[in-house]
């Protein structure tokens, strides 16, 4: 769940509609510059169900006994982070085992503390007693992305996209596309970048500039959407900004809170390419 702050009320945004904007962006993705997701079907269904162990969560949240608002998706005690991440990899993994490999990837990401300084990387804060159980996690993800890798390296469909480099590539392309729609949820938009974005599978990568415009727009440079611009949508709920008595109570007042559209406009910006590697 992700949630900010206006004036005296909350927005409310679901992580499971966080992760149907970053597979709309996955959708989108393919132009001269930048190629298409391949695997496309497996790559669009990673990008729209990354998130998808948080439905059952999202369904009943709970508050924060420090804030006493709802949990977020960076303040959730970490047992319940790990538990609804491997569910939703499971489920993936039955669905289409090359997306449950990259959503095995990606989550395995979010606790890679080095990387928890870049803006808009949802690097999970964990407490210090509770590393053991993040190493335990994981090693066990290692274990399942081994036996994945195995499997799809031995299925001539798949054998081609399973090479080690292609699929870090993927990774870091959901990473990208992940950070590209919190750059929208977590709503105060601002100058940021989200770098090394593989442009192809080559080798190639880039830096995506991205600069605020006003009026709920912003740019993106280099652009690798196949449509200029695009038009962004995102379901939200408000609430009252106030101290919730217990998990019923916050449930209640989101039941009772209707849904609406938040919309941004994303378009191609100017000439502030950084490339790394190759030129474009």
């Amino acid at each position: 769940m992700i949630i900010q702050e206006q004036g005296d009320h909350l927005v409310v945004i679901r992580q499971t509609d966080h992760a149907v904007l970053s597979g709309y962006f996955a959708r989108e993705l393919g132009n001269e510059v930048f190629a298409r997701p391949e695997p496309l079907e497996s790559f669009l269904l990673a990008a729209t169900e990354h998130d998808n162990g948080w439905s059952e969560w999202e369904l009943l949240p709970r508050i924060d006994p420090v804030t006493f608002v709802p949990y977020s998706f960076m303040s959730i005690p970490t047992q319940e982070h790990i538990d609804l991440y491997q569910r939703g990899i499971e489920r993936v993994v039955k669905a289409d085992r090359y997306a449950g490999l990259l959503v095995s990837m990606h989550c395995a990401g979010l606790y890679d503390r080095t990387r928890a300084t870049m803006p808009g990387f949802s690097a999970k804060y964990v407490k210090s007693q509770e590393a053991p159980i993040v190493s335990d996690l994981l090693q066990r993800l290692r274990l399942q992305q081994l036996r994945l890798k195995v499997d799809l390296r031995g299925d001539s469909a798949t054998k081609g996209f399973a090479d080690e480099k292609w699929l870090q590539a993927n990774a870091q392309r959901l990473e990208a596309l992940d950070r590209l729609s919190l750059y929208f949820c977590l709503g105060a938009l601002e100058a940021t970048t989200i770098d090394a974005v593989p442009a192809d599978y080559k080798g190639r990568e880039v830096d995506w500039d991205l600069q605020p415009e006003g009026d709920n727009a912003a740019t993106l440079e280099p652009y690798p959407f196949r449509r200029d611009p695009l038009e962004v949508s995102i379901l939200v709920r408000r609430i009252p900004k106030r101290r919730y008595a217990d998990h019923l109570d916050v449930q209640k007042a989101l039941a009772q809170a209707s849904f609406f559209a938040l919309k941004f406009t994303l378009r191609a910006g100017g000439a502030r390419t950084r490339a790394n590697g190759a030129g474009i």
